[in-house]
């Protein structure tokens, strides 16, 4: 599997499998085997609701944390608590550290919760820091009020939107975009992202 370089020295797979819209017994399920099949990269969310199956699905899979690359996202309503929201998340995907860990959306103090995933890359809980669904005004923001620049930027990104302005901005500061409906929705009437407007 190739791993892309990261602006922060670490590496992420380039393929990865997503558990949105999986309940808790089909993410565990999919989690063991992506894992058996050589996916190497896991991300889900808060707001999955199954991020203690895919714990579950890392532990069952046999192997080691260190050959799993997994990301999760903080969902807004833990922003103004994102330090224990942290912890929290830990110990539903019962481990140590997350490989990389977003701000869901760009939605209440995010600043603030920015600054909570920066603590917790120092205290080695995270790796790796990324935005959701942010614009390019707001990563600018996030940049200007922090230490530590994302790595990583998750939106819609695909051959009927491929987000050429982003990407290239991205280049300034070395991060990459992950893809979520990397293929389209099905068909070339796709909807934008209001999110995605500067």
């Amino acid at each position: 599997m190739k791993n892309i370089n990261l602006n922060n020295s670490t590496t992420i797979p380039a393929v990865g499998i997503g558990t949105f819209m999986l309940e808790p017994k089909d993410a565990e399920k999919a989690v063991i085997e992506a894992l058996h099949d050589g996916y190497l990269m896991i991300d889900t969310a808060n707001a999955y609701m199954n991020e203690k199956a895919v714990g579950r699905g890392i532990k069952a899979s046999g192997l080691k944390r260190d050959e799993i690359y997994l990301s999760t996202k903080l969902w807004p309503s833990v922003y103004a608590t994102a330090d224990e929201a942290i912890n929290d998340t830990l110990k539903r995907l019962d481990t140590d550290y997350i490989d990389l860990l977003f701000l869901h959306q760009p939605i209440g103090d995010y600043i603030g919760a920015y600054h909570a995933i920066e603590r917790a890359v120092k205290s080695e809980k995270v790796k790796s820091i990324g935005l959701s669904n942010f614009s390019i005004g707001q990563i600018k923001e996030v940049i200007n009020a922090s230490e530590i620049k994302p790595a990583v930027l998750q939106v819609e990104a695909h051959p009927y939107y491929p987000q050429n302005e982003l990407k290239q901005y991205l280049q300034e500061f070395g991060a990459v975009i992950m893809a979520w409906y990397p293929l389209g929705h099905g068909d070339t009437k796709c909807c934008r992202s209001h999110y995605l407007k500067n």
